[in-house]
This record gives C-alpha cells, sequence and structure tokens, in this order.
C-alpha cells in the first residue's frame, strides 16, 4: 500500500475571490424572498429561495472539497475558477427573471456550473497516480453527472415535472454526497 503525502496547502487569493462571489450570489438570492405579499413570503417564493441556495451551496461545496483535496493553483485551476465566476454572477443577474413559471434561465446556468465541476473531477480521474484520488473522482463525477442532466432537464422544459426533476435531482445530489463525504 502507497501512503499518500499530506500536503499543508494555503488559501490563494483566486479561492478568497470565488468565496466573496458566492457571497455576493446569496445576498442576492435574498431578493427573491424581498417582496412580501400581505405581509408574508408566498410559499412559491420561499421554495424557489430555498432551490437557488440549495444549488448554489450545493456547487461550493463541491468545487471546496475538489480544491482542498486536488487543487494546485495550476493554470487549468484557476481557469474553471473564472469561467465558474463568470456562471455564478450570470446566475446571479437572472434572479429577476426567475419565477415559478420561468427557472429556465437558472436551470441552464446550474447545469452549465454543475457540468465545469464535473470536467474538473473527470480530469483528476484520468491524471490520478493514487487509486484513493480516482475513487472520490468517480464518485463526484457520478454525483455531478447526475445533477447535470437532472438541472438540465429543469432547463430545457419549462414545465411542473421538469422544475420538479431538476429540484430533486440537484437535493438529491447533494444529500448523497454528505454521505459520500461523512462514511
Amino acid at each position: 500500500m502507497i501512503d499518500m503525502p499530506q500536503l499543508t496547502k494555503r488559501v490563494t487569493m483566486i479561492e478568497l475571490f470565488y468565496d466573496l462571489v458566492f457571497a455576493y450570489m446569496i445576498s442576492q438570492a435574498t431578493s427573491l424572498i424581498h417582496h412580501l405579499s400581505h405581509g408574508t413570503v408566498s410559499p412559491i417564493s420561499f421554495l424557489i429561495f430555498a432551490v437557488v441556495v440549495i444549488v448554489f451551496i450545493n456547487s461550493w461545496m463541491v468545487q471546496s472539497v475538489f480544491t482542498n483535496r486536488f487543487g494546485s493553483s495550476s493554470w487549468t485551476d484557476i481557469a474553471f475558477y473564472f469561467v465558474d465566476m463568470m456562471i455564478l454572477l450570470y446566475m446571479t443577474n437572472s434572479f429577476g427573471n426567475t419565477s415559478s413559471e420561468n427557472m429556465t434561465t437558472f436551470f441552464m446556468a446550474a447545469s452549465l456550473l454543475s457540468l465545469t465541476l464535473l470536467l474538473q473531477y473527470l480530469i483528476v480521474y484520468f491524471k490520478a497516480d493514487y487509486q484513493a484520488d480516482k475513487d472520490i473522482a468517480k464518485v463526484f463525477s457520478g454525483i455531478l453527472l447526475f445533477r447535470t442532466l437532472t438541472l438540465l432537464i429543469g432547463g430545457l422544459s419549462n414545465t411542473d415535472w421538469a422544475r420538479l426533476v431538476a429540484f430533486l435531482g440537484s437535493s438529491s445530489a447533494g444529500s448523497y454526497q454528505a454521505l459520500q463525504v461523512i462514511y
């Protein structure tokens, strides 16, 4: 059995900027529940807010796991960071159009974000020297493939069933991911 080297990683400026974009995005997501109807937040508005936050937090967690486990501050990693930040900013600016009837823009952008995360894990899978790294990358690739496809269904078909598939797929992928990390 080969022992894996223990690495101490410093937080880079790009990681901090990425986290700042996520903080901005979460603050902008609150605009979804900002408008009150008769003094309360409508259940639909709250559900949309919950979906948006679940997708964002899950994406941030997947990226954080990747960065902490495999991140190397390479040009490839930096390029993915910038692409992901552009997608996040686009998603953040699409909140004005987000309603229960039209979540197409959000789901399409979320599926693209999930796809970029999937590509990062696939790169690790094919380049990894250690079997443990390959196993982790394989699990996360499967989760992200499932998540990408369900979000894509929600984005391509603006129907109630498609939005339900996207919501359940994105939230169940996050639950499965948490179980994989814990156990």
